[in-house]
């Protein structure tokens, strides 16, 4: 998972989407449409993301990013090493934290809700 140093504005937390310019998000990499990411938007506050629009212009590539929950500072951490979330039979925070990135994600972003939606009811 990626992790990307941003600043939030109090307006970008309230509407929950933001845009990055992909030459100022010191990633090696271009993102996916649906990708999750994690941002760091100082000191210790991480929050996930999920890219929900691409844009391309002749100078940059700008991504909308649709904010979502806060995640602990450990778990950030977790997740930034590519730790592996435990696989015993019991439910951690982690698988918790997982659970609700994911679902969050699919209720933001439309095809991502269609496609679930097929999934789940059209059997």
């Amino acid at each position: 998972m990626e992790l990307i140093d941003i600043e939030l504005s109090e307006f970008t937390r309230r509407s929950r989407s933001v845009v990055l310019a992909h030459g100022a998000s010191g990633l090696d990499r271009g993102l996916e449409y649906g990708e999750r990411v994690l941002l760091h938007t100082g000191g210790d506050e991480y929050r996930t993301a999920v890219v929900a629009d691409i844009d391309f212009d002749l100078e940059d590539t700008h991504y909308r990013l649709v904010l979502g929950g806060r995640v602990p500072a450990e778990l950030a951490q977790e997740k930034t090493d590519g730790t592996v979330a435990s696989v015993s039979g019991r439910v951690s925070v982690h698988d918790i934290a997982d659970l609700l990135a994911r679902s969050g994600a699919g209720h933001r972003i439309p095809m991502q809700r269609r496609s679930a939606q097929r999934l789940l009811f059209d059997r």
